[in-house]
């Protein structure tokens, strides 16, 4: 009987998850950018729209609002804020996806396949034996030993 082959890694639940993250995470950015976008709008930090005559009777507009000054430079620091603070959750997010590719590259043989099934494919221990073809007790064994050895199961 052939050792089973090593599954493709991109396809795990775990990595998969954590490249949902950091979509969710860009996308948190690109809607940070465009309220800032919209504060500098309201408040007129661009300047005036266009040289032209004002209309009175069609002020105010539905769907017109102005912003303070002091208010939208305080919302704009706000949303720089949450973007360092997504981008920040993107790298950490990144470092650890790497560690994790990382350990499943240096581990061999019977060690390699249980950390990828059961923490990277996210498999009970049942389904992870079942997979690589030893009972449930003998992974259990070689989890326990590698829980001792390394902090590979941390990451």
């Amino acid at each position: 009987m052939s050792a089973p082959r090593i599954p493709n890694l991109q396809k795990g639940k775990l990595i998969k998850d954590i490249d949902f993250q950091i979509l969710m995470s860009k996308e948190k950015i690109r809607n940070h950018k465009k309220s800032i976008e919209k504060v500098k709008r309201m408040s007129g930090m661009y300047g005036p729209s266009g040289v032209g005559g004002i209309r009175y009777s069609d002020m105010p507009k539905s769907g017109f609002s102005h912003m303070e000054f002091p208010d939208a430079v305080h919302a704009i620091a706000k949303d720089k804020e949450y973007i360092e603070l997504e981008l920040a959750t993107i790298k950490s997010l990144r470092r650890r996806r790497c560690n994790l590719l990382r350990a499943a590259e240096a581990l061999e043989g019977l060690e390699q396949l249980i950390f990828i099934y059961r923490v990277i494919f996210s498999m009970t221990q049942y389904k992870a034996a079942e997979t690589i073809g030893i009972s449930e007790r003998q992974l259990q064994r070689i989890e326990k030993q590698m829980k001792e050895a390394s902090r590979v199961f941390e990451l």
